[in-house]
């Protein structure tokens, strides 16, 4: 018997064959220099703005009723409302379909006490749907799971780091189950009465993020579920629960609660009384899964401390602490492949896929490194690096008590260590935090001499974070923090609240920008590492592009010619369109053009000329939509405001390197089709998709997706596609 049709979610096989304007969606896209017709499906439905008070309200009272934004959009006979109540049930079955390697049996591992308070009726002061009014004593502590604004009424309370003193502000948290939950303890309060009991209201959130499941499996089960209790109270409208033990889990996660060695605890107190003529500069470096990310948030947390105040307070020029990120594997602020430095102003209070943009925090200067570790190019890497600390030195003239945290990647071994001791020498530091008591000698040595032959810079070990607790591979958070940065929406109100639109991104109508003729709004298209053949490129490039995630960099406008050798084997398609050289538009003999006039950087030497780290920075990524060769057009799907575009226009060269292949996206309408039908058919607990016919209508609407009959899997499920498609022509994909 013949196998059932199979989707094939490879991008550039169908979206080059079938025209652009069949590849895109519902939206009239337009044709201009830049042009945005990004369409934000829940624009209308913005939660209002929530009200605070800032008197003394009776305990038995909650002290504001937040209206509920959170729920599934509308996407079926128009509305999935009457779903969301299901889906978000004791199973949450609509996350089931999917093994999350999360969701562990809780019998396999001993029972684990998260919460160390007593919900009784002296300690929980109010309570409604949505709120939780607590007063805590100095022995108790709180594991609140899920996506909640905290209130301190009075006192002082400390988490991640962080201290916070009664005001009338909220705080967003994230707590999923994919890292270790973060527990709110009180501290004492010197501004205070001493160790007085600490009162504070949890009260639900509505974030968008939740909803980002829908689309993504990857994002369901790793928030709260529904929690069983005789209270009244329903409290599945809750975005949050608080866990006394891993047995209240309704999804038996093998959740854990964030606990910080005391050596740590101990460095961060000693560089928060260091006082010096000029700031902290400290470089927290490890092996990888040593807790490098997790320090640095402490003590990034730990420096940027707000003094107590009545009402609202925004921080001042003198409060703030500076982020210099290294890793482009896992960058904190970013999406994966980007370095950046920033000026931090707001506490961070969740893992890096919660704001994969700089949100509240000023964003300095970036660049796009184009892969996930420094050995892919070490000395792209070490001079886009220094720069960023050159960048540092001119935002210490401004802010000259802003200290330094340089988080460093984890490669430390070999060539890694080598550049890791230049880096301590090139910067000037004066701290350095090696993440592991435990060696290798090797490298504690290296460290030794290297902070010694850089005057004398202070050499600190610490204890690794456990490595047990390890919920999903890297990979796996790579591809959830550039989902999480592709569906970023303009952020809202004064808070620069973080937004997510949790549509497809193949239903979201793209920018459109020219390549080539008078309106040409980039220089140049370029591939990172070793240059393909040309005869490759004219045939393929288009294929190259279609469907990936590419850098958007822009150049310094005074950027000249580079030149190339005599013996340079490539060739120049000249488009009858471009104007001639010392027209609006200037055409650089180093930029050639394939057949399809799409203009191109040679990848040999192009570091050190045209995208030279001192003479370029990034605006931030783009996934290719689709390319027009008839109208000589590139269709982007990018956060990236199109005003930022039109104002670095055309000084804007797309850089494509060794990212993950966006497989997520290729998905996303797929997922979420298959919610549908569920919620639809009342299926929530099964796998079911889709049948031969009713799959192979919804590939003929997607410009990322094809029916390959015979396949085999006869699931119907779409297939991950692993392939170098810079290398391989089109149509020779390897599973």
């Amino acid at each position: 018997m013949a196998a059932d049709p199979a989707v094939s979610a490879f991008a550039a096989r169908k979206a080059a064959r079938r025209p652009i304007g069949q590849a895109t969606s519902q939206n009239e896209v337009q044709t201009s220099l830049v042009t945005e017709t990004y369409i934000d499906p829940l624009e209308g439905s913005k939660p209002p703005k929530k009200k605070q008070k800032r008197g003394n309200e009776p305990r038995n009272r909650s002290p504001r009723q937040p209206q509920q934004t959170d729920g599934l959009v509308n996407v079926w006979d128009g509305s999935l409302e009457d779903g969301a109540k299901v889906i978000e049930s004791d199973s949450e079955s609509y996350s089931g379909a999917v093994n999350e390697p999360e969701t562990l049996a809780q019998s396999l591992a001993p029972v684990q006490r998260l919460s160390i308070f007593d919900p009784s009726r002296s300690k929980v002061l109010s309570e409604t749907e949505t709120e939780w009014t607590v007063r805590l004593h100095p022995n108790d502590n709180l594991a609140i799971l899920g996506q909640y604004d905290i209130w301190v009424r009075s006192g002082a309370i400390g988490i991640l780091g962080a201290v916070i003193h009664a005001s009338s502000r909220l705080h967003r948290v994230y707590a999923p189950s994919t890292h270790s939950i973060p527990p709110i303890r009180p501290v004492p309060n010197p501004f205070g009465t001493g160790n007085a009991p600490v009162e504070l209201t949890i009260l639900s959130c509505g974030s968008r993020m939740k909803m980002l499941r829908q689309i993504a499996p990857k994002f369901g089960r790793i928030w709260n579920g529904k929690q069983h209790s005789k209270s009244p109270f329903a409290f599945s409208r809750r975005s949050f629960v608080n866990i006394q033990s891993t047995a209240d889990d309704p999804h038996r996660r093998p959740l854990r609660l964030l606990e910080i060695p005391s050596d740590w605890q101990r460095t961060v107190s000693r560089l928060q009384s260091v006082k010096t003529e000029r700031p902290l500069a400290i470089m927290v470096c490890g092996p990888k899964g040593a807790g490098k990310s997790t320090f640095c948030r402490i003590l990034a947390n730990s420096l940027l401390q707000e003094a107590p105040a009545i009402g609202d307070k925004s921080v001042t020029d003198n409060e703030c602490a500076a982020f210099l990120d290294l890793d482009p594997g896992q960058p904190e602020y970013s999406p994966p492949g980007n370095l950046s430095l920033l000026r931090l102003k707001s506490w961070n209070l969740g893992p890096p896929f919660t704001h994969p943009t700089s949100g509240l925090n000023q964003l300095f200067r970036a660049h796009h490194f184009g892969h996930f570790s420094p050995k892919e190019d070490p000395k792209h890497y070490y001079r886009c690096a220094l720069d960023l600390f050159d960048h540092y030195r001119q935002m210490a003239r401004d802010y000259r008590s802003c200290p330094l945290i340089i988080n460093s990647a984890g490669w430390i071994q070999g060539n890694g260590l080598e550049l890791l001791s230049e880096l301590i020498h090139g910067m000037d530091v004066t701290d350095v935090i090696y993440m592991s008591t435990s060696g290798p000698e090797e490298v504690v040595d290296t460290l030794t001499k290297a902070t010694k032959r850089a005057n004398n810079v202070a050499l600190h070990q610490l204890s690794s974070q456990s490595s047990d607790f390890t919920t999903r591979p890297a990979a796996d958070f790579r591809m959830m923090q550039t989902l999480s940065y592709f569906h970023m929406s303009e952020p809202e109100g004064s808070d620069h609240e973080m937004r997510w639109n949790p549509w497809p991104l193949t239903g979201m109508a793209p920018l459109v920008i020219h390549y080539a003729g008078p309106k040409q709004a980039i220089q140049a298209v370029t591939i990172l590492g070793d240059a393909p053949s040309t005869e490759f490129l004219d045939t393929f490039l288009n294929s190259i592009l279609d469907g990936c995630v590419v850098g958007v960099v822009a150049v310094d406008q005074s950027v000249g010619e580079v030149s190339l050798g005599e013996d340079s084997a490539w060739s120049v398609e000249q488009d009858e369109n471009m104007p001639d050289q010392g027209a609006d538009t200037p055409n650089h003999p180093s930029v050639l053009r394939t057949a399809t006039a799409i203009p191109f950087l040679p990848s040999s030497n192009h570091t050190d000329s045209l995208l030279s780290p001192d003479r370029s920075f990034s605006l931030g990524q783009a996934l290719i939509r689709g390319i027009d060769p008839n109208h000589k057009t590139i269709h982007l799907l990018t956060p990236i405001p199109s005003s930022t575009l039109q104002s670095r226009s055309p000084n804007i060269v797309l850089v494509r390197g060794s990212l993950d292949t966006p497989t997520w996206a290729y998905r996303e309408g797929y997922e979420l089709e298959r919610a549908k039908r569920r919620v639809r058919d009342g299926k929530l607990d099964s796998n079911e998709g889709f049948d031969g016919e009713e799959e192979r209508s919804w590939a003929e609407r997607q410009p990322w997706a094809s029916i390959v009959d015979g396949g085999r899997r006869s699931s119907g499920r779409i297939r991950r596609i692993r392939r170098d498609i810079r290398y391989r022509p089109v149509g020779e994909a390897s599973e």
